[in-house]
C-alpha cells in the first residue's frame, strides 16, 4: 500500500488555509496600523501640552516653529518632526492645528487641534478641522477603514 496525501486531501488542506489567511489578513494589517497611529497620537499629545505651555510663557501657540518647544522631537533621516511612520507639522497662533500625516502606505492624516482655551479635538481623514471643536467632513474609502479601526468608530466627531 501506497503512502501519502491524495489530491482531495491537499486541496482541502490549501483551501482552509486560504479561507484562514483572507480572515487573518486584514485583522493583522488593521491591528498594525493602529499600532503606528498610536505612536503618532502619543506625540501629538505631547506637542499638544508643550504647545499650551508655551502659549501660557508667550501668550500665543508657537505656530510651526517646533524647536522651541521643551519636549524633545524625533529625528528620522534628519527630519526633526518625524517618526518611522508619520511626518509631523503644526500651525496656527490662536488654534493650533498638529497633523501627523502617513509617510507611506494608505495616506491619511490625524489631527490635533487646540483652542486658545485648552480645549481640544482629535480627528482622522484627509481634511483639516476647521476649529477646535469640528473636525472636517467624515472620510471616505480605504481612509475611512483606517480611520474607523484607530478611532473605533468616530473619526470626525472627536470622541476618540
Amino acid at each position: 500500500m501506497k503512502k501519502g496525501f491524495t489530491l482531495i486531501e491537499l486541496l482541502v488542506v490549501v483551501l482552509i488555509i486560504g479561507i484562514l489567511s483572507a480572515i487573518a489578513l486584514p485583522q493583522y494589517t488593521t491591528a498594525v496600523e493602529k499600532a503606528r497611529a498610536t505612536e503618532a497620537v502619543t506625540l501629538m499629545g505631547s506637542l499638544r501640552y508643550a504647545a499650551e505651555r508655551y502659549r501660557l510663557q508667550t501668550g500665543e501657540f508657537p505656530g510651526t516653529q517646533l524647536d522651541v518647544l521643551d519636549i524633545e522631537l524625533p529625528n528620522v533621516s534628519g527630519n526633526k518632526s518625524s517618526t518611522k511612520n508619520f511626518d509631523i507639522t503644526a500651525s496656527g497662533t490662536t488654534t493650533y492645528i498638529i497633523t501627523a500625516k502617513r509617510n507611506s502606505g494608505t495616506a491619511y492624516n490625524l489631527y490635533t487641534a487646540v483652542a486658545a482655551d485648552g480645549s481640544a479635538i482629535r480627528c482622522c481623514g484627509s481634511e483639516v478641522p476647521t476649529s477646535a471643536t469640528a473636525c472636517g467632513a467624515k472620510p471616505t474609502g480605504d481612509v475611512l477603514t483606517i480611520c474607523n479601526a484607530i478611532t473605533a468608530g468616530h473619526p470626525s466627531d472627536g470622541k476618540w
